[in-house]
């Protein structure tokens, strides 16, 4: 008897198991793509009545869940993101978004061969690419926010494959490949945002640090020191760009013109206590010594904390 028993027991937990296995899951994409119960599916229309009632129309109410899903990815919230992906593709399979969403979620679980998949469905389901043009451009805002970087990068390239008049995809590429050190395909990328766009200062500025930084050679220089100098034609209050135009004036030994950069920064921001201390140094590098050290003792005042040991340095 205890025999029988025991095979029931077994044969019941069994049953049990596969049942569980069935069941539909949301948080996985498309509930986990298991067959549903006449009770799930009822759940099913119940869910589009209460959105019709709310919203108005399925259309209406598929975009909206689509924007719940992009926020909650964007906030960090990766499973409610894809809870609301689920009821978006419930209500609407044929509507791309829901596809990527459940794409740009697989990714972030390391699962590339599920991602790969979804990526593959929204855009055959997006003949026209107009919906792939937003969600590759909400998943780099998304993994921006989150901080993979990695993926940014993937999710603009992805986008300047189906756009690729799109300049403010390739300024994003060339900061985060030079965030990685990826020189090369930083001024690469950021030379093709200046082409489709030549009145972006900050891709000017960019641009002239990488020059500036990639090798200390006279050309890098001279190419740093025109772009520096576009990005201020376009921007004449752009404290950045003569910042940085007048620390390469510096490393050129120019210090009349780096001076010159400097004393223009103070004036457009008398409050920084470090732009006063680097127009000091400009000055200490010209041997004026009682004009730096004029610059060195207010920028302590304004609050730089290297201000002090420049001054008992040079000014005692």
């Amino acid at each position: 008897m205890r025999h029988h028993s025991f095979w029931i027991i077994l044969i019941v937990a069994g049953l049990s198991s596969c049942l569980n296995a069935q069941q539909p899951d949301n948080k996985k994409p498309m509930y986990g793509e298991v067959p549903k119960s006449r009770h799930h599916k009822k759940s099913d229309e119940d869910l589009k009545k209460m959105v019709l009632e709310q919203f108005g129309s399925i259309d209406s109410a598929v975009q909206a869940h689509i924007d719940f899903a992009w926020s909650y990815f964007y906030n960090n919230d990766l499973e409610t993101a894809m809870k609301r992906f689920n009821q978006a593709w419930l209500l609407n399979s044929e509507f791309p978004d829901s596809y990527f969403g459940f794409a740009a979620l697989m990714d972030m679980q390391n699962n590339n061969t599920q991602s790969a998949r979804f990526y593959k469905i929204g855009n055959e389901k997006d003949i026209t690419k107009e919906r792939a043009k937003i969600c590759y451009q909400r998943i780099a805002d998304c993994k921006e926010q989150l901080q993979d970087f990695k993926g940014t990068i993937e999710a603009y390239t992805k986008l300047t494959e189906i756009n690729p008049s799109n300049a403010l995809a390739f300024k994003k590429i060339g900061y985060f490949q030079s965030y990685f050190g990826n020189t090369k395909e930083a001024l690469t990328a950021y030379t093709k945002a200046i082409e489709l766009d030549p009145t972006d200062a900050t891709t000017y500025n960019n641009r002239g640090y990488l020059f500036q930084t990639l090798y200390r050679t006279e050309e890098n220089y001279k190419n740093a020191i025109a772009d520096y100098t576009k990005a201020i034609e376009l921007d004449s209050k752009y404290i950045s760009a003569y910042v940085n135009r007048g620390i390469t004036f510096m490393e050129n030994k120019d210090f009349v013109a780096a001076k010159r950069d400097f004393e223009i920064c103070v004036q457009l921001d008398s409050s920084s206590g470090e732009l006063r201390r680097i127009l000091g140094l400009s000055k200490l590098s010209l041997n004026d010594k009682s004009g730096a050290c004029g610059d060195f003792k207010l920028a302590k005042e304004l609050g730089d904390l290297q201000a002090n040991d420049l001054l008992k340095q040079n000014c005692q």
